[in-house]
């Protein structure tokens, strides 16, 4: 028989195991920073409109084009002019189905990152992009936040915000880097329209 002094002491055995078990699960998504902590709840937008600047530098070229970006749920329509986009490509996606178009030439692919390798030459990781472009990793995959707590690493890639702006109340990015071993991608994002006419392409 258990006395009183061994009941509580396994009361509070109980209660050690669950607070560790309790910070184990807390612990598998490390907690954001504050700086994104402001923007987690951008996934809500699920409409909305952006324009600005993309730079890409690698070791073969370093280049930049006009960037023009609208999403509606989980429809995109991405345009980019300049050199990057020899002169104008149109990016379009759909859960079914993605198609460029640069100039007369229309192709089609079951993904944005294999269509973009294999027609410009690079790949630009567009079903993160949705994420990261409002601020937060994405919810589909592991993250570790950078040591400086300016952004976080996933799926090989860090990305960091060294800007950001307010629209209607809502924090968002207005400057980003998106840096891979072989690859950078700068991001200007200066013009944000929130819930704009989905009925409209831009």
């Amino acid at each position: 028989m258990i006395n009183k002094s061994g009941i509580v002491l396994l009361k509070a055995s109980w209660l050690l195991l669950f607070i560790l078990l309790s910070a184990c699960s807390l612990q598998s998504r490390p907690p954001l920073p504050a700086a994104l902590l402001a923007m987690q709840d951008n996934i809500a937008l699920q409409h909305w409109q952006l324009s600005g600047k993309i730079g890409i530098r690698s070791e073969q070229q370093n280049q930049g084009a006009y960037l023009n970006w609208q999403q509606c749920g989980d429809d995109f329509d991405i345009r980019l002019s300049g050199p990057l986009g020899q002169g104008g490509a149109r990016l379009q996606g759909t859960p079914k189905q993605v198609s460029l178009q640069t100039g007369d030439q229309l192709v089609h692919a079951g993904n944005p990152e294999q269509l973009l390798q294999q027609q410009l030459g690079w790949s630009m990781p567009v079903s993160q992009l949705v994420y990261w472009v409002r601020g937060m990793p994405s919810p589909d995959q592991a993250y570790t936040i950078t040591l400086d707590a300016s952004g976080f690493q996933q799926s090989g890639w860090q990305v960091s915000y060294s800007e950001l702006q307010q629209v209607d109340g809502i924090t968002l990015p207005a400057r980003a880097t998106a840096t891979h071993p072989r690859l950078k991608l700068i991001l200007l994002l200066k013009d944000w329209q929130l819930q704009p006419d989905c009925s409209v392409t831009p």
